[in-house]
């Protein structure tokens, strides 16, 4: 399990296959009505509170996204009446890439652009000779990721079958939270070796 305190107040968790197993949970079954996924809620913002500080008082929005047998949350505090929404979200989207270089290059110009929403999971994978990005967007993905995607990559499935059989027959190099990570080690200057 993961957990990462966003800069604009969010909160991601990223579960694999074995902490839904622990908390005898599914995506599929992942209900907010159902004792098993409250429970396993509640423990998950307890958690949250003593690692990251993050504040689950008031309501949240949590949205929910398949990835590779487990699943990344995404709580999002919001003004409402009910306390707690929980919702699964769409996709995924396989996109694969020739080069290491041209995954390097997509991250750049994605996050110079901004072009993702902060509730988009991604794993990368090798595929052969190249590479595949699976995304898990939340939400139908702004204009400009998919200008950016198709400039860099080629669409190469989508729905949970195709992710399934990338995570299966790839060679899992981040699994999450993907292009964050590329995109946040594109914008860190590389170290000066002299000091200077």
């Amino acid at each position: 399990m993961k957990m990462d305190l966003l800069e604009n107040g969010c909160l991601k968790i990223l579960l694999t296959e074995e902490d839904l197993q622990a908390y005898g949970l599914t995506f599929e079954g992942l209900d907010y009505d159902k004792e098993g996924t409250r429970s396993a809620l509640q423990h998950l913002l307890e958690e949250a509170k003593h690692k990251t500080g993050f504040d689950s008082s008031g309501s949240l929005l949590i949205e929910a996204l398949p990835v590779d047998g487990g699943c990344l949350l995404l709580l999002t505090p919001a003004a409402g009446k009910r306390h707690v929404r929980l919702r699964r979200t769409v996709g995924p989207y396989i996109y694969e890439l020739d080069t290491a270089d041209a995954v390097l290059q997509l991250a750049q110009s994605m996050g110079e652009q901004a072009a993702l929403p902060p509730s988009c999971g991604s794993s990368l994978y090798q595929f052969g000779e190249g590479y595949r990005l699976v995304l898990y967007p939340g939400a139908p993905l702004p204009r400009r990721a998919g200008h950016l995607l198709h400039e860099f990559a080629r669409a190469a499935g989508e729905g949970e079958a195709a992710a399934a059989y990338t995570a299966e027959h790839g060679r899992s190099i981040a699994v999450g939270d993907a292009l964050g990570r590329l995109c946040a080690a594109a914008r860190t200057p590389p170290p000066n070796p002299l000091g200077a």
